[in-house]
């Protein structure tokens, strides 16, 4: 539990030192090759509390891509411009056993929403006129949650991401063939990869935490973002799907709604208390990034974050 500004980073820049014990495990994601191109050992993370108030180390000023996390602005927009009946008929809401980029989960519909195959499903049901303006709904959702006005899209990565992502082409067009979506298997994988491709520095990403811990609010000027019950739907989710196909094993050893992507970003939300980003491009073999989730289990036990505890 937090208490002070004092006691949060003096225990914070514990809980950082601590985790230097994992510098140099794992590797960067090496099927996007531009995420090869990024200091591997970069490191950046922050804390963003309900009230506002900003604790922030290392890197702070990197941009990253935040890869799979867009499933949460897919998710949430999927949601609000249909409703969760209609989402929930497409994509199931249980965690699996298989890698995020498989086809196996899928049977008659993706097994949850933050698979590949779910995230592929939720991107064909965000609205607009075309393509341009659906991707400039989906970053300008992100600029207001994150606060990050520069956000925009990596160009770089994207097409890195875009020339090399036959599987994501086969679930795409294995969806429509099931008659998941009835939209162009290619256009919705365009956006699907430019969503993935949105750049975000540590605070932006710990700030989008802050907003659905705080409720779906604003956490400076209180406005609502979201909609308290579409909030409750993705942290739930989070919790139960975010990590991939450690999600339980994370969830019970940190007790932190989480979601991860490949850049090596998690961000973290501990309802009512604070969101939380860390940014460690070195991943384990589930995806996700070796120091980074290290680094939210320890602080999960020195500040009291367990929402279970």
């Amino acid at each position: 539990m937090l208490y002070n500004k004092k006691m949060i980073n003096e225990r914070l820049l514990n809980a950082i030192e601590k985790s230097k014990d994992y510098i140099g495990i794992g590797e960067a994601a090496g099927y996007i090759p531009e995420l090869l191109n990024v200091d591997s050992d970069n490191f950046a993370f922050s804390l963003v509390t309900t009230n506002g108030d900003v604790f922030s180390y290392g890197d702070r000023d990197i941009v990253f891509s935040i890869q799979s996390i867009s499933k949460l602005l897919s998710l949430i927009l999927a949601l609000t411009d249909t409703s969760p009946k209609e989402v929930y008929e497409k994509v199931g809401s249980e965690p699996t056993r298989y890698e995020f980029n498989s086809i196996v989960p899928i049977g008659d519909k993706p097994a949850n929403p933050f698979i590949n195959a779910g995230a592929i499903t939720t991107t064909s049901m965000i609205l607009g006129a075309n393509n341009e303006e659906k991707f400039k709904r989906i970053l300008n959702f992100y600029k207001s949650l994150s606060n990050f006005k520069e956000s925009s899209l990596m160009k770089d990565i994207y097409e890195s991401e875009i020339k090399t992502t036959d599987r994501n082409k086969a679930i795409a067009y294995y969806l429509k063939s099931k008659n998941i979506f009835s939209a162009d298997p290619e256009e919705v994988l365009d956006l699907y990869i430019k969503s993935c491709s949105i750049g975000s520095n540590i605070e932006g990403l710990a700030k989008m935490g802050a907003v659905l811990a705080n409720n779906g609010y604003d956490v400076d000027d209180r406005n609502m973002i979201v909609p308290e019950p579409i909030v409750q739907i993705v942290v739930s989710q989070m919790a139960s799907c975010g990590m991939y196909e450690n999600s339980g094993n994370y969830l019970m050893n940190v007790g932190i709604p989480s979601k991860s992507g490949v850049s090596g970003a998690i961000v973290g939300i501990v309802p009512g208390v604070c969101g939380i980003g860390v940014y460690s491009p070195r991943l384990d073999k589930t995806g996700n990034s070796v120091r980074g989730k290290e680094l939210f289990k320890i602080i999960s036990q020195d500040l009291g974050l367990n929402i279970f505890v």
